[in-house]
Formats: structure tokens, C-alpha cells, sequence
């Protein structure tokens, strides 16, 4: 049985890199004629789901360096993709705001997704797609069991899972915000 668990953590593994590496990075180079990082993305996606962050909040969610958050969104600026205004409550800072030009990126990303796991998705019957999702949340939440920063996969969801969130599941919280903000 134990060369059955390294089998399976090994597939995990390689699901999991397959899904980030590969779908991701390929769905970003047909989406735009720049090349994206991974975290421009994220930083895309938080805004569009979740509103406007300060730099150094974009840096805490990430797990990145302000420094580099901050080179992130400079580029993400100079595509016209985020936009700094200056913060309500601290005219000393600026907030990011996602352009309508990053909102565009990010639903073309969503609906391009959405359309290459149609076929994926059709290979399975609606009980398979019920025990998978099972799967899914007892993989997430134990993964999860002993990590305290969920915030970076809460805050691209904006609750689109609902109560079958599998983040919320696994760490028992979701860091969606209550009302997020609309884009200017």
C-alpha cells in the first residue's frame, strides 16, 4: 500500500504543477501580447475580484518583498492594466486599482479557462463530479490543516464557490471580503 500512497502523492504532485505551470501559462500567452508573470496575474485577479490594495497589502497577500509587489504593479501600470490613485484615509499612499484594460484580461483569462475545461469536465458524470469534489476538499483541507494564510486563493475566488468552498473547507475561513469594492 505504501507504493500506492507515493504513486498518488507523485500524481498529486504533478496534477497540481500541470494545472499551475502549464494551463495557467499558456491560457496568459493567448489572453495577451505581453508576457505576464504569475504574480502580475494574481495581483490582476485579486483587484478584480476583491477591490483595491495598498502595495504593501498586494506584497503581504502575495508573500512577496514590497520591492517587488511594487515592480509588479509598475509594469502591470505601464501595460495600463492598474492604475495608482492616491488612498482615502492616507493621501500618502496609493492604492492599486485594476483599468478597465486589466478587467478585460482577467474575464478573457476566466472565459478562455472555462472553454478548455469544458472538455475535461464533460468526462465525467455528475456523480464523478460530486466525488471529486469530495476528493478535492479532504486533499485541500488537509493541505491546509496547518497553514495560516489562505488569503491570496480566497481573495481570487470572490465566493464564486459558495458553501463548497474548498479553502473554506480545508482552513475552516474565507478572507473574501464583505462587499468588494466596484471598479471606477
Amino acid at each position: 500500500m505504501s507504493n500506492l500512497d507515493s504513486v498518488l502523492r507523485e500524481n498529486i504532485r504533478i496534477t497540481a504543477q500541470v494545472i499551475t505551470e502549464v494551463c495557467q501559462r499558456n491560457t496568459r500567452k493567448q489572453v495577451s501580447n505581453h508576457t505576464l508573470s504569475r504574480n502580475q496575474c494574481y495581483i490582476l485577479k485579486v483587484l478584480a475580484t476583491s477591490g483595491e490594495f495598498l502595495i504593501s497589502e498586494l506584497a503581504r497577500i502575495l508573500d512577496i518583498s514590497p520591492a517587488a509587489a511594487s515592480k509588479n504593479v509598475d509594469r502591470l501600470e505601464h501595460m495600463e492594466l492598474v492604475s495608482r490613485q492616491p488612498h482615502e484615509g492616507d493621501r500618502r499612499s496609493l492604492e492599486v486599482r485594476i483599468e478597465d484594460k486589466g478587467r478585460k484580461f482577467v474575464n478573457e483569462v476566466n472565459r478562455l479557462t472555462a472553454y478548455k475545461m469544458t472538455p475535461l469536465m464533460d468526462q465525467f458524470s455528475e456523480d464523478e463530479k460530486i466525488v471529486l469534489l469530495d476528493f478535492l476538499k479532504r486533499i485541500t483541507k488537509y493541505t491546509l490543516a496547518e497553514e495560516n494564510n489562505t488569503e491570496l486563493i480566497c481573495l481570487q475566488c470572490g465566493g464564486k464557490c459558495g458553501d463548497v468552498c474548498v479553502v473554506k473547507t480545508g482552513s475552516g475561513t474565507c478572507a473574501r471580503p464583505a462587499k468588494p469594492k466596484p471598479s471606477a
